[in-house]
């Protein structure tokens, strides 16, 4: 009896894992078919259903400054970061005599674009904003924006969303050392292994990032690059 049972487990698992693959192909077939050069002519609505919808506590955050443009951002993490979490995890684990057990967590981080400056929201493990940081044009004229090399876990999750994802690395002035972000050409947690829901949201959600992207440009021509999607 046990036996099927594992037999029956794992035959739903295969099908789901298959049923899931094929949606994430018809998606990504669809998204990959969409007018990119039309569609961007309507970021602002894009924005705004966004903000209207997943972003909708950035607004209050903002309180009445206004939302030029969007993106998601990410610490670098490698596989090298990964094991050295694993091993405090596991240290700290032993000192309290395996009563407690402990994982590294990588909460979604915001900018948001507000005229010439940049604000980045870090959030907690209940998604609730802890730290809000800004950038002034002084010190974003200091920082760089380069491309990133897409491989691994990044790979996978750009190429869910379509052939035109690009990675960036965008180094923010501080007092103290640059901040280190990664971000995308399109609205994605690298440590949060979700994808759109439908090729719209996918639509929607590289139109966001890109214009991000161009405006930041704009502004600030050491932080420009050019969009994988015009």
């Amino acid at each position: 009896m046990t036996f099927l049972i594992v037999i029956g487990c794992i035959a739903l698992y295969m099908g789901y894992f298959f049923y899931a693959r094929q949606k994430n192909a018809q998606r990504t077939a669809l998204v990959n078919q969409t007018d990119f050069k039309t569609e961007f002519t309507k970021a602002e609505s894009y924005r705004k259903q966004f903000l209207d919808s997943d972003g909708a506590f950035l607004k209050k955050a903002m309180k009445q400054e206004r939302i030029d443009a969007i993106n998601y951002a990410n610490i670098e993490y490698s596989v090298t970061d990964s094991l050295k979490d694993g091993m405090k995890n596991k240290l700290k684990g032993m000192a309290t005599l395996g009563t407690v057990r402990f994982r590294s967590v990588h909460t979604p981080k915001y900018l948001v674009l507000s005229g010439d400056t940049l604000h980045l929201f870090d959030t907690d493990t209940d998604g609730e904003i802890d730290t809000h940081l800004t950038f002034s044009p002084l010190e974003l004229r200091e920082s760089h924006l380069i491309e990133y090399p897409l491989k691994g876990q990044e790979k996978a999750q750009a190429e869910a969303r379509g052939n035109n994802i690009r990675a960036y690395k965008i180094s923010l002035k501080t007092d103290k050392q640059p901040l280190e972000l990664i971000i995308y050409s399109s609205l994605i947690f690298t440590n949060i292994p979700e994808v759109p829901g439908s090729p719209e949201e996918a639509v929607r959600d590289i139109i966001v990032a890109n214009d991000f992207l161009k405006q930041l440009g704009d502004l600030y021509p050491n932080l420009r690059v050019e969009l994988p999607i015009r």
